[in-house]
């Protein structure tokens, strides 16, 4: 893979496919308003594709609506690092304040979603392709916080969402979104950029596409020194997805122990089959028999009992920050 951007990357590889036009080396006819068209016609014409990559990271409005409600007293309390929907729903008003932080994270997404609508409509009609499939490409290799689920939830709500008749942009008809700064699983060992298709309730006008994207993801690959594979996964929240970056990431030589005791518990959840109130308790347990070790007139350090403890208070630590609990739950031990 090559240091160009994906953008660059991915018009090289779209301007060198059989029966594909770039619109802006067209000679369109002029609607007197000099409206934008959309970037590529694709299998003679068949499809209509606008390309838009995501470029402005939202990471500061996550911080700014976790700073308005931290001072809280019903704040969860937890050490690491957890799920922030699994966090939220301790509070009374969670479901509220995550609905806000997704509109925060999806406004861009809005915009390109809009703004392609308006694209591919005006070059639908300044064509005569009536029966072209609208497609949006959504690229991101950098906005680690834009991740495929988040991205993929906000533009099924667009895609499905009411029209007001206040704009006579059409509905598109599919969004792909290709990330490069995301993983999902592996193939043959290598981490996998997903190549994801999100349809419109009138897609199924298009019985032919899903065998056409299905093409364009394998020769994509092909043109990366890769390969494809496929799924047919409805729900994107079925899915792991993690940056890239952390995917590539070699492991050092020399992890802290309580570092190798987190990839431990990670591998194998063992605590994962308790109840809530089981899993309070048993934190508070380990609490109990640790803490005469590092009290006055306790045993003291002795390293063959507290080490254990340790490793088994660290995966306890996994597990709640796994399921967002507030560790102020935790009863006294």
């Amino acid at each position: 893979m090559d240091s160009k951007t994906l953008e660059a990357r991915f018009t090289r590889f779209l301007d060198g496919l059989p029966a594909a036009e770039s619109i802006d080396r067209l000679q369109l006819p002029d609607d007197g308003k000099n409206r934008r068209k959309a970037d590529y016609l694709l299998a003679n014409r068949k499809v209509i594709v606008e390309i838009k990559t995501l470029t402005d990271d939202p990471s500061h409005k996550v911080e700014t609506l976790g700073d308005q409600h931290r001072t809280r007293g019903d704040w969860p309390l937890f050490y690491g690092k957890a799920n922030v929907r699994k966090v939220l729903s301790n509070l009374s008003d969670g479901d509220a304040i995550y609905k806000r932080l997704v509109n925060a994270l999806g406004r861009s997404v809005e915009t390109v979603v809009r703004s392609a609508e308006e694209q591919v409509t005006h070059t639908r009609r300044a064509l005569d392709l009536p029966d072209a499939a609208g497609v949006l490409l959504i690229l991101n290799d950098s906005i680690e916080i834009l991740d495929p689920y988040v991205v993929g939830h906000r533009v099924a709500q667009l895609l499905r969402r009411p029209r007001t008749g206040k704009s006579e942009a059409e509905k598109l008809d599919f969004v792909c979104l290709c990330f490069e700064c995301h993983s999902v699983g592996a193939v043959e060992g290598r981490p996998a950029a997903p190549f994801m298709l999100i349809d419109n309730d009138i897609a199924r006008r298009f019985p032919w596409f899903k065998d056409f994207h299905h093409d364009l993801v394998q020769k994509w690959a092909v043109a990366n020194g890769g390969v494809s594979g496929s799924s047919e996964i409805s729900d994107a929240s079925e899915l792991k997805f993690m940056t890239m970056r952390a995917a590539l990431e070699a492991p050092p030589a020399q992890l802290p122990r309580h570092e190798w005791w987190r990839r431990e518990y990670r591998a194998h959840p063992y605590l994962r089959s308790l109840r809530d109130e089981h899993l309070l308790q048993k934190g508070s347990d380990i609490m109990r028999r640790t803490l005469p070790h590092f009290v006055e007139g306790g045993p003291g350090y002795v390293e063959d009992v507290v080490l254990p403890l340790m490793e088994e208070f660290t995966h306890f630590l996994e597990e709640m920050n796994f399921r967002g609990l507030d560790m102020r739950r935790v009863p006294r031990p």
